[in-house]
């Protein structure tokens, strides 16, 4: 059976017709090897907003980014993690994410984050690790050495993935949401062994959660709060799919499980309304004088983690490590004395 075309690809999406995963796959394909003209690539970024995308396309989609990402020079021989999400919550916190990343590597776990600029937070991974004196223009070799040297590397997406520059122009153009978004925490071209996923909205959670066991995830969790969050919410309850090796399963945590104060709860030190702001929160945690709803959020996202690789019985015990850590600055000491960020 002859495959399709990419017109004949378009035809059937513009058409409401659901793709298989090997024809989502060979048209990304065709875009990142730039044979797509830019109006075809608008007219098919379109028609599968208003389709919806479904699980197999969006695989195919992020085989094709796989594939064309650049790769490190050697398998690594050691479980690891990411903890790159969605973003497009719109909800101003401070960046947890980063923070939580940071945390697990000083406790000895390595994570390989994959991050771009901003999509709608104040501070995105990349602005935030840039503003510490974090180098996002290092060679792919740097980084792995980097890697391998430190447990912790960030993976700025632009650098990994050049093949995107065919896509961005009219990414940037149409201005809405699309797949990208979607796919790309599930790109890191290291292959994480486990994954921690923020989405923006909760009926993406099972899906992600099944596409990461068939990239060959050993574990991952795929997150929303009921308060909105594409992370781990101390205020209210979150509802996440958790793929465990074999099964993906839905469950929810209520942060009621920490027994957190009213200063711990304290939502000043979450959100902010200005990128200035936000980064003082990150600096906050960072360097902390005493628990705040910002050490809370980024210990609990830390302990999920620490849970889904399997180094800790539940999340409760993973938070209460992860604080620690926190509080007696065993985290900043990793940045600036490892890391050598200021």
């Amino acid at each position: 059976m002859t495959a399709p075309t990419v017109k004949e690809i378009l035809g059937q999406v513009v058409s409401g017709h659901h793709l298989v995963d090997d024809h989502a796959e060979f048209f990304l394909s065709e875009v990142m090897d730039g044979k797509v003209s830019e109006s075809v690539l608008a007219s098919f970024l379109t028609a599968m907003k208003m389709k919806g995308e479904t699980t197999d396309e969006l695989y195919g989609f992020v085989r094709a980014m796989r594939n064309h990402a650049i790769k490190p020079s050697k398998q690594f021989d050691f479980e690891f993690l990411d903890t790159c999400g969605t973003g497009g919550d719109g909800k101003g916190t401070l960046n947890v994410s980063t923070l939580s990343a940071l945390t697990l590597t000083s406790l000895g776990f390595k994570v390989a984050k994959h991050g771009n600029r901003s999509v709608s937070s104040l501070s995105g991974s990349s602005d935030i690790l840039s503003g510490l004196g974090y180098k996002l223009d290092q060679s792919t070799a740097d980084s792995e050495s980097e890697f391998l040297r430190t447990g912790f590397v960030f993976l700025f997406a632009p650098a990994w993935h050049p093949a995107m520059k065919y896509a961005g122009p009219v990414r940037t153009a149409l201005g809405f949401r699309t797949f990208f978004n979607l796919i790309g925490p599930l790109s890191n071209p290291f292959s994480p062994s486990h994954q921690m996923v923020g989405v923006y909205d909760k009926s993406l959670c099972l899906p992600m959660a099944e596409i990461l066991g068939r990239l060959g995830s050993k574990r991952a969790i795929v997150c929303h709060s009921r308060d909105g969050l594409d992370e781990f919410s101390i205020f209210e309850e979150t509802d996440f799919a958790y793929f465990d090796g074999k099964d993906t399963k839905e469950l929810s945590f209520d942060p009621k499980e920490l027994g957190l104060n009213s200063k711990e709860l304290d939502r000043n030190t979450v959100f902010s309304s200005s990128k200035e702001g936000a980064e003082a929160l990150f600096r906050a945690v960072l360097d902390p004088s005493e628990s705040s709803g910002g050490t809370s959020m980024v210990a609990l996202n830390a302990g999920v983690a620490m849970f889904l690789l399997g180094a800790t019985k539940d999340i409760r015990t993973g938070y209460e490590t992860a604080k620690t850590a926190l509080l007696e600055k065993k985290v900043l000491r990793f940045v600036r004395e490892t890391l050598n960020l200021r």
